[in-house]
């Protein structure tokens, strides 16, 4: 069986509930629910854990260290699963040489 992407999922907020994601090699995609926009993409060893420790608040503390009242944006993430290491990072490439191409084509 080749492999392909998974279903959007939902990402859960605030670090509560589960994410549904193998552990192993592969590549994810996360992006705002809201206007489909990228929110973060990686090549990465082990996908469950890549996932769950997304950094999906804002990294800013805001004026003298009091946190705004930033909303957490509601996301959505998938995963391309691959046997090593090595097929995710060509399969990046190649997925991004597409991505690339078809922007220049439609500029």
């Amino acid at each position: 069986m080749t492999p392909s992407w998974s279903g959007w999922k939902q990402y859960p907020q605030g670090g509560r509930g589960n994410i549904e994601a193998p552990i192993g090699p592969g590549i994810y995609e996360v992006r705002r629910a809201v206007d489909g926009g990228m929110f973060a993409f990686d090549v990465v060893e082990n996908l469950a854990m890549a996932l769950a420790a997304l950094q999906t608040r804002p990294k800013r503390l805001g004026w003298f260290g009091r946190r705004g009242g930033a909303d957490l944006p509601e996301l959505e993430y998938r995963f391309y699963p691959t046997r090593s290491w090595e097929h995710a990072r060509l399969a990046a490439d190649h997925m991004l040489s597409r991505r690339e191409s078809w922007f220049n084509r439609a500029a």
